[in-house]
């Protein structure tokens, strides 16, 4: 909601001190007292959303936008600003119970854009109503401001794509992990919670080495017996191949690089004297 703020305080700036330049003082003023409002807004970083707040805010502004987009016809292009609202509205209400909002915008946009169109868009004039150069300015500004605000849009809609993408895949591996432990294990999943194991191991939580050693008590031990310098590195990057992590896996959730997981893995074997033709998750499973 703040960057939104921000955002539209810049275009209500820009656009403010473009009516300055062509004579237009008036307009001037009452875009740059908005653009002043909703910079105000930005700073505001803990500021409590309001549905109904927002929803009576975008309204407002589309009402600036029919007014300025009916000062002189449909080419002054300023209706493009009607697409940016739609769009944003639908990250400003993206809850079940504030749908209800975006089908009343949409449905006002309809309807402003019904009777603009029926006054052929001028219903409303300003001074220097003649002035083309003005005209043809306000076109490209009106395109240059949505273009670089539906490619923001654009931004945003793909990364919260890539993040949803990634935790379903997470949610995936953690179930097929999840299904083979208990698998070579047999554990009870109503004594132990395997999926809280998983989860921090994914998560590089701090709390995922005592969780290990509680759900695998015997496993610390057995490693200190072959092998007492083990270090806790070492201990963690067991537990993780006793998990069944490939080496993917333990490169993605620890921030680590393919080939650094695969030095470890070397490493691991010459710390425990493990013979390169023994199979490391083979030989995990039997400690």
């Amino acid at each position: 909601m703040n960057l939104f703020s921000l955002a539209i305080s810049v275009i209500f700036f820009i656009n403010g001190i473009r009516d300055l330049y062509f004579g237009y003082t008036i307009y001037f003023f009452v875009l740059i007292g908005l653009g002043t409002i909703y910079f105000l807004i930005f700073f505001f970083t803990k500021i409590q959303f309001n549905p109904l707040t927002w929803f009576l805010n975008l309204v407002f502004i589309l009402f600036i936008i029919f007014f300025f987009s009916t000062t002189k016809g449909f080419e002054n292009g300023i209706s493009l600003y009607y697409f940016v609202i739609l769009i944003s509205s639908l990250f400003i209400f993206n809850e079940k119970n504030t749908v209800k909002y975006n089908i009343v915008l949409y449905m006002l946009v309809l309807i402003l854009f019904m009777v603009s169109h029926h006054f052929d868009f001028k219903i409303f004039t300003i001074e220097k109503n003649n002035n083309d150069e003005f005209t043809k300015n306000q076109r490209i500004f009106t395109f240059l401001e949505t273009f670089i605000g539906i490619i923001c849009f654009a931004y945003f809609i793909l990364s919260k794509h890539f993040k949803i993408a990634v935790l379903y895949k997470q949610t995936l591996r953690s179930e097929n992990i999840i299904k083979e432990l208990r698998r070579k294990n047999q554990v009870d999943s109503q004594h132990i919670i395997i999926e809280d194991i998983v989860k921090l191991a994914m998560k590089d939580d701090i709390a995922f080495i005592p969780k290990i050693k509680l759900v695998f008590p015997e496993l610390y031990n057995n490693l200190i017996r072959i092998n007492p310098e083990i270090t806790p590195d070492e201990f963690k990057f067991c537990s993780l191949l006793k998990l069944g992590f490939t080496t993917k896996d333990i490169a993605e959730y620890n921030n680590l690089a393919i080939r650094t997981v695969q030095t470890r893995k070397s490493r691991l074997r010459k710390s425990f004297n493990i013979s390169s033709d023994v199979d490391l998750y083979k030989w995990i499973d039997e400690i």
